[in-house]
């Protein structure tokens, strides 16, 4: 666990507050800059992430958890490559937390990455664990649990954190919207799949912040004009990582920047979001 101080100007009933990221590696933001110092590698945990970037702007003093492959289980209570559940990095003087998880619980992206890859082994297994599943019934309980377990997560953070500010941040959205695009690799079927795949971890995310009392910031909806195939996209569309960079249909730069900045309007009522 590290703790960070940014050299940002301060800004009212900000500076200095203490912050806590809680998340997988949407927050993490694996590939996108300097590895965070004494850090576990199997976090992938960056400089470049959104909390990194929303603590610079407001000065904050950041603690930073998120962990590339966390699931809810890794936040509430399970070691994740030695290091102690999220949830521990939470005091009573907690100001604010951020939270977004939930992807892996329920094998999003490695449904999306399946989906794309040529038939064989690699791809049936990934599409028994993701997408060939949606809308079994075994997906359907899948998905209820996710929810319950996302609103676990936010009562925990409201026990172990009772005055702080807490956000439920959705994952930026991957495919586009419109079923009339065509997306390269993926069969229509697929493809629709992916998008109710995705409009149900959105769905579960902001279920869970209205049952704690928690916000949430709606990066599913902000995003829809930036998904990956876009003129201007906040996620990655590559199937195999390129060395150095962000994993593939994961943030990019502009997607951390992107959600660094709403997280900052809602924060201090600027209305100022990309």
């Amino acid at each position: 666990m590290e703790t960070q101080q940014s050299s940002a100007q301060p800004r009212p009933n900000f500076s200095g507050a203490g912050y806590v990221a809680l998340g997988s590696s949407y927050a993490a933001g694996p590939g996108l800059g300097i590895p965070v110092p004494r850090s576990a590698p199997g976090a992938r945990r960056t400089d470049a992430n959104y909390p990194h970037r929303l603590a610079s702007a407001l000065d904050l003093m950041l603690t930073d958890v998120t962990s590339s492959g966390a699931v809810t289980a890794d936040i509430l209570y399970r070691r994740q490559f030695g290091q102690p559940p999220q949830a521990d990095a939470l005091t009573p003087d907690t100001d604010l937390v951020t939270i977004t998880v939930g992807g892996n619980d329920i094998g999003y992206v490695t449904g999306l990455v399946a989906a794309g890859l040529p038939p064989g082994p690699a791809r049936l297994a990934g599409l028994a664990g993701g997408l060939q599943r949606l809308g079994t019934g075994g997906l359907d309980r899948q998905l209820v649990l996710l929810e319950a377990s996302l609103t676990m997560v936010g009562e925990l953070v409201r026990r172990r954190a009772p005055r702080a500010r807490v956000l439920f941040v959705q994952y930026l959205p991957v495919l586009p919207p419109d079923p009339v695009v065509r997306v390269p690799r993926m069969s229509t079927r697929q493809a629709a799949s992916g998008r109710r795949f995705f409009t149900h971890l959105a769905g579960a995310t902001a279920r869970a912040a209205a049952a704690t009392g928690a916000t949430l910031v709606p990066v599913a909806a902000a995003g829809a004009d930036h998904h990956a195939w876009s003129d201007d996209p906040w996620t990655t569309a590559g199937i195999r990582p390129r060395p150095g960079g962000p994993l593939p249909f994961h943030p990019n730069t502009e997607g951390m920047a992107a959600v660094a900045a709403m997280i900052g309007a809602e924060l201090t009522g600027s209305g100022a979001a990309p």
